[in-house]
């Protein structure tokens, strides 16, 4: 009986299936000390992979069938190799480098001979895919800059224009009244027919006290507007309530509504003019009409009428009013009063 059990461990497949479980054991803990003899018994395995295919041929038998369990970690175990090839070859190189060991172990065929050589090609196809893939960046950067400034960037007039109005702005917010008309007249010099240059001269010499001359650019903006008075009093409206001149915001407002008394940007203004005052309840009836009048044509004014509306509701509802003048909020606190509409 010991005579038999030794001979089955002696068989090649014995050897064999022995080999594949050390290889498996020592793969994850290899160092530069064990490295070399695991290179070597590698080979061996190899080695009786040929020779049993070649018992197996001779006898006749089914060498795929026979061998199949034995190929299968084989070939996991090659996998393994491939996945962990940066260690093996760290390991290598405190055993004197592969080109020493190959020298030494010839012919030195097997993959875990030349796993120095796979992990450059790998890092060279990962250098190359890094490179494709910058030039296509690069490419499509320069792409994207070439059709910005050939179709969407602004031209000179344009970003002029914009920095003039935003600077006369930031003046108007501060009553700089001289210096944001000089502003203004300075951009007229370069763009005299920019309606909104011409409705911002036309507010600022108001209020420098300039009738005349508000006179002569109201009408050159009316022009440039083709003509059309209710534009030009919204616009208008808008910028004298930006110059906090309230009155004649409304007044604008008015007679914009008077041309059309259906204009979401009329009621618009209106509450704001309205929310300015301090008349809450007329702003919220204002603002409740604009996002209405602008629900079909003009959907971003809708929003942003129910954004101040439901936050001028807010405010309605939290801020307590003097126990003698009560708040106008119906019982249930959800909606305003209906106020009268302005009267255009």
């Amino acid at each position: 009986m010991a005579h038999s059990v030794e001979s089955r461990l002696s068989t090649p497949i014995a050897e064999l299936r022995e080999l594949l479980d050390q290889a498996e054991r020592q793969l994850p803990v290899l160092d530069s000390a064990t490295v070399e003899a695991y290179l070597t018994r590698l080979d061996r395995i190899a080695a009786l992979f040929t020779q049993l295919e070649a018992d197996l041929a001779v006898d006749g038998g089914n060498t795929d069938l026979a061998l199949r369990a034995e190929q299968a970690r084989w070939d996991d175990l090659q996998a393994k190799l491939l996945r962990r090839g940066t260690q093996i070859v760290k390991a290598v190189e405190g055993a004197g480098g592969y080109a020493a060991l190959r020298t030494q172990h010839p012919p030195a065929h097997g993959l875990w001979w030349h796993l120095d050589a796979q992990i450059t090609l790998r890092k060279r196809r990962q250098l190359q895919k890094l490179l494709r893939l910058l030039v296509i960046v690069a490419v499509v950067a320069a792409a994207g800059v070439w059709a910005y400034q050939t179709w969407l960037a602004p031209d000179a007039a344009t970003l002029a224009l914009v920095d003039a109005l935003s600077t006369a702005e930031r003046q108007v917010d501060a009553q700089e009244w001289e210096a944001a008309l000089a502003t203004i007249e300075g951009a007229l010099q370069l763009q005299p027919d920019n309606p909104e240059l011409l409705l911002w001269a036309t507010v600022l010499t108001e209020r420098l006290g300039d009738p005349a001359a508000a006179a002569a650019y109201g009408a050159r903006a009316l022009n440039q507007l083709g003509g059309d008075e209710a534009q030009y009093n919204v616009a208008l409206g808008m910028n004298r309530f930006r110059a906090g001149d309230l009155d004649g915001a409304a007044a604008a407002a008015d007679r914009a509504a008077a041309l059309q008394p259906e204009s979401p940007q009329v009621y618009f203004l209106y509450g704001n003019i309205a929310e300015a005052r301090g008349d809450i309840n007329a702003a919220l009836d204002a603002f409740d009409r604009a996002a209405a009048l602008a629900e079909t044509n003009d959907p971003q004014l809708t929003v942003i009428s129910k954004m101040r509306y439901g936050m001028l509701l807010q405010q309605l509802q939290t801020v307590p009013g003097p126990s003698d003048a009560p708040l106008l909020v119906t019982p249930d606190a959800a909606t305003p009063t209906p106020l009268a509409t302005p009267a255009p």
